[in-house]
């Protein structure tokens, strides 16, 4: 689902190519093309880049201005369109002087040229006019609003040819050190930030509950699945806060409110929220929601171009195949992600009793 990162050129080039891990991890997961764009005295520059191993990742970020000018810089990961430097971000809302950069999936238009993005379509489709005609509308509060009430879990960001950067949905992304990172699941936050919870389920994947510290968490743990009940969690701070810390959050021996939290944010569909689960506890989430509701293909499906995985997830999701979803959800740490959008967004959910 890619990243983007904001912030002083040397500040984020120094972060990339020194915190032990760090590249290797981002590009595991966003091989499929990396770009930056910073202003000169010339205008805006763009460099694209389709790296073929981590050696040349590394080399892209090299190339990356050593002094304190703003930057972004985009690590791509193919949803819609061809792997390939047009689809690679940034893209030109006005060629040469405003450019833009996407992290999360759009579904807007995209059968009109299938070999381009999501991103390449939402451009063409609704920005590039009014922005064309009225360039710093990228920095009006009340335009980004509206994009951003439209755009729901998607972030935009936009830079001019002056070097002057603006973000849509700020808040989805986390801030460290002066830099923005676009989400905290398309990479480990952990290796960057001391004690961030990096999403990685401890026990819940390999089943080994003794490592578990009972006093910390509260919780009565089993080998048996089928006996987990739902569970509720408050929470001091959002998992995309700086200040996120695993131990704030309180866990509660409460059925009807565990239930009542996962009903809730799949009814309205809160991406966030089912993501942040399915990445914690799958193995509660996934059983639990589908005892509570069945899933029902949307009947607008056919008006969305769906990629090949989410086609295949949407499918055992509707034959309610709980063990591949659950091992799906542990696949990779953009997986979680990919998953609750699948649930959220192709999916109509009824009540047990309704479906009876």
């Amino acid at each position: 689902m890619c990243l983007i990162i904001t912030g002083k050129s040397s500040q984020v080039r120094a972060t990339l190519l020194d915190t032990k891990g760090m590249l290797k991890d981002i590009y595991t997961s966003n091989s499929d093309g990396i770009g930056f764009m910073y202003a000169t005295k010339d205008g805006l520059k763009v460099i694209k880049h389709l790296p073929k191993s981590e050696a040349d990742a590394t080399a892209c970020i090299k190339r990356m201005p050593t002094d304190d000018r703003e930057i972004a810089i985009h690590f791509r990961m193919t949803t819609h369109g061809d792997t390939d430097l047009t689809n690679c971000h940034p893209y030109d809302v006005i060629p040469g002087y405003v450019a833009m950069m996407h992290n999360g999936v759009l579904h807007t238009g995209n059968k009109a040229d299938p070999s381009k993005s999501d991103t390449w379509h939402f451009i063409k489709d609704y920005l590039a006019s009014p922005v064309a005609e009225h360039p710093d509308l990228i920095f009006n509060d009340s335009f980004l609003t509206m994009v951003a009430d439209y755009i729901d879990n998607n972030r935009f960001v936009f830079m001019n040819g002056e070097g002057r950067m603006s973000h849509v949905n700020f808040e989805q992304g986390v801030e460290h050190d002066g830099m923005w990172f676009s989400n905290t699941y398309a990479w480990k936050p952990a290796s960057l930030i001391p004690n961030y919870y990096s999403g990685v389920s401890k026990g819940w994947k390999y089943k080994n509950y003794a490592a578990w510290d009972d006093a910390e968490y509260a919780y009565d743990y089993t080998n048996n699945i089928s006996g987990i009940r739902p569970l509720a969690m408050t929470s001091a701070h959002s998992a995309h806060d700086a200040n996120y810390d695993e131990g704030a959050y309180e866990w509660k021996d409460s059925d009807s409110a565990g239930m009542d939290v996962i009903v809730k944010a799949v009814v309205d569909v809160d991406v966030d929220t089912v993501s942040r689960m399915l990445n914690e506890y799958p193995d509660v989430m996934l059983p639990a929601l589908f005892d509570a509701m069945t899933p029902v293909e949307c009947k607008g499906n056919g008006a969305h171009d769906m990629s090949t995985k989410e086609k295949y997830l949407l499918d055992l999701v509707i034959e309610q195949n709980v063990e591949e979803l659950i091992e799906y959800a542990y696949s990779t740490m953009a997986a979680p992600q990919i998953l609750a959008e699948v649930i959220c967004y192709y999916c109509d959910w009824l009540f047990v009793e309704q479906s009876m």
